[in-house]
């Protein structure tokens, strides 16, 4: 997502990322990956379970326990979800192309 962050600036979509992970570990890998758009730490998975994209192969304890799905929402600037996809494994991930080519399409 990192390479698109300019042509999702031009097009007017923004970029927020929402995690499980501490904000200190968010932090090492935005630092280390030098990731210029916003992370959430959701580190009870409450938003996570809310959205619907919790990761049921982990239960709670585990190390892995609050992991979503890896996806995408599209909002509205009013906060309405208009558009989303979401992928099984965390192995694989949506690009920053594709994903702005989907959200422009969303919010047309």
């Amino acid at each position: 997502m990192q390479n698109s962050v300019e042509d999702f600036a031009a097009a007017g979509v923004g970029i927020v990322v929402v995690t499980y992970d501490a904000p200190e570990l968010q932090q090492q890998f935005v630092d280390a990956a030098g990731i210029t758009y916003p992370f959430i730490s959701d580190i009870d998975a409450a938003t996570i379970l809310a959205l619907g994209i919790l990761n049921e192969d982990y239960e709670p304890g585990d190390d892995a326990y609050g992991i979503p799905h890896p996806g995408v929402f599209v909002l509205t600037p009013d906060g309405e979800i208009v558009g989303k996809v979401f992928i099984e494994s965390y192995r694989e991930r949506v690009d920053g192309p594709g994903t702005l080519r989907y959200a422009l399409e969303m919010l047309d």
